[in-house]
């Protein structure tokens, strides 16, 4: 009989506990119910110098921008400096110069990154040439900020193996559908002593459409050695300064068609070296686009070469190598 008795009483007890747990959430609940206000302090924010340029031998248009950096708070956002002068010089040479005449403020483009608002557009009189040595970049956006100087070594012109092979691969995606692919092996140098990053890109042209080319081009397999980079838009190529690294045998893929429409334009393989400050920029903005989807990532800074300010001052040089005309 004092089984009964004994269960009983666990039960009760077990029943008042379960009950006061109720009850002592109630004000949790009310809280969560009406919010919670925490006051954050942000820290006063010293605006800076914010400055973006990448230029190549062979460019026609150079594009550049110069900005007054803003706090998280400042609901303007970073103002466009347009009484800067920006001048691109090698040695005593002015290779190109832009001012307040050269700025667009044209509608920002949503499908190109580089328009999401003003920023200035040179024509300079011919192509641009380098010398080896350095480039040196001229910011002056006075009273603003002290005018800034930055100097770059010109990479060395990569050295570029390829083979082509037209509508090497047919693809049947199993309902219906096949289209095909070009096939590009591409074989880089690895310099002894040398940390080795190239920019890779497979460009189409439609005859149709004008100049504009089109960069479409993907490992053919899984491959260490590249990867896709937001920050380029383009195959990010390195051997991470490791001289047992071959960099021959990229085995790369470009979409040609399907069964019912076939491409009619051109193709060409492009390759460039960047500064070594330039691939730590575009590996940097790689690594900050892949921390934006992962709750558990660390945040990631945009890394730049713009002394106590921000942006990269980016130079490349590159070969351009025909593959279908």
């Amino acid at each position: 009989m004092a089984l009964p008795l004994l269960t009983s009483s666990l039960r009760t007890s077990t029943i008042l506990v379960a009950v006061a747990a109720t009850l002592s959430l109630l004000p949790s609940c009310e809280k969560l119910q009406n919010g919670v206000v925490n006051e954050i302090e942000f820290p006063e924010h010293e605006p800076r110098l914010a400055v973006n340029m990448f230029v190549s031998p062979g460019d026609s248009v150079v594009y550049a921008t110069v900005y007054q950096s803003a706090g998280v708070t400042d609901t303007a956002g970073s103002q466009p400096l347009l009484h800067a002068v920006v001048s691109l010089m090698q040695g005593n040479i002015m290779l190109l110069q832009g001012d307040s005449s050269h700025w667009d403020v044209s509608e920002p483009d949503p499908w190109d990154s580089w328009y999401t608002g003003p920023l200035m557009k040179i024509v300079p009189d011919a192509p641009l040439q380098f010398q080896p040595g350095a480039v040196t970049l001229v910011v002056d956006a006075s009273p603003t900020f002290e005018p800034l100087v930055i100097s770059e070594e010109v990479p060395e012109v990569p050295v570029v193996g390829h083979e082509f092979e037209a509508y090497a691969d047919t693809v049947d995606e199993g309902w219906g559908y096949t289209y095909f692919r070009h096939r590009v092996t591409v074989d880089l140098e690895n310099r002894p002593g040398e940390r080795d990053d190239y920019m890779v890109f497979v460009e189409y042209r439609d005859d149709f459409e004008g100049s504009q080319w089109y960069n479409d081009v993907s490992p053919a397999f899984p491959d260490p050695r590249l990867a896709y980079n937001d920050g380029c838009q383009c195959l990010l190529v390195t051997d991470s300064g490791e001289d047992n690294v071959a960099l021959t045998n990229l085995v790369l893929e470009s979409w040609a068609g399907d069964e019912e429409y076939t491409p009619e334009g051109s193709y060409r393989l492009r390759v460039e070296r960047p500064t070594p400050s330039l691939a730590n920029h575009f590996n940097s903005v790689q690594a900050y686009y892949g921390a934006l989807d992962n709750p558990f990532s660390e945040p990631a800074s945009i890394q730049g070469n713009i002394p106590d300010g921000f942006g990269i001052f980016g130079v490349t040089n590159e070969v351009v190598i025909p593959l279908l005309d």
